[in-house]
């Protein structure tokens, strides 16, 4: 199965400074899954807008089976900072434009088409036109749910925003025969229960090895249910 995985820093994990450019996190060890070609198209602090963009800048004329994708927890945080600073319709338009880049992403994944177009946020950052010779739809897309845990403390105040988000990409989601919503939160929970919070998070977004753990056999037990 050639799978692409595309997203943010929980994806990306120093892949750049790998000699296999995996990375070092879920990406990697779900590499290890037989018959799995991973290629790990995960940037640092990136929002669905900037997915879309790098999916048709790099990926979009390549043949992938599967597409895995971690993505919204940057999108939380710069919609939580508008919200601190007063500015309550910034966020609102700053959120809908990063779901229509989603839905944009999602259409152009399963070969569909997509009455709504990148919104104006998207088009600051430079999104070029899909190339005319794009590859055959992937079958099949996993998106992951926007995890967080409450390091430090002040972290709690991106909640209501961060329920916000998960609930609009499952509403966006469920347009989508071929993609699934995959829950990461309560079994990441979970396991901070038995072995500690500090043994599963750095910093409240980023995960540990023992996260990557968790996160890669939620994956793989979804790719391959029991």
């Amino acid at each position: 199965m050639n799978i692409l995985f595309l997203g943010d820093s929980i994806t990306d994990c120093g892949h750049s400074f790998t000699g296999d450019d995996l990375g070092n996190g879920y990406v990697k060890k779900l590499s290890h899954l037989p018959g799995v070609c991973a290629a790990n198209g995960g940037t640092d602090g990136f929002t669905f807008p900037d997915v879309l963009r790098k999916w048709r800048l790099m990926y979009a004329q390549n043949r992938y089976d599967c597409v895995i994708m971690t993505c919204g927890i940057n999108d939380v945080g710069m919609a939580a900072d508008f919200k601190e600073a007063g500015r309550d319709a910034d966020a609102s338009a700053f959120l809908t434009g990063s779901m229509a880049a989603l839905r944009t992403l999602l259409c152009e994944l399963t070969g569909t088409v997509c009455a709504q177009t990148p919104s104006a946020y998207g088009q600051v950052l430079n999104i070029p036109t899909l190339p005319s010779d794009t590859a055959s739809p992937v079958s099949r897309i996993l998106l992951l749910e926007p995890f967080l845990f409450p390091i430090p403390q002040a972290r709690e105040l991106w909640l209501p925003v961060l329920q916000e988000v998960r609930d609009r990409i499952q509403e966006t989601i469920t347009d989508f025969y071929s993609a699934r919503y995959v829950p990461t939160q309560a079994a990441l929970d979970r396991l901070a229960g038995q072995v500690g919070l500090s043994a599963v998070t750095t910093d409240g977004v980023h995960l540990t090895d023992k996260g990557h753990n968790c996160l890669a056999k939620l994956v793989a037990d979804t790719l391959d249910p029991v």
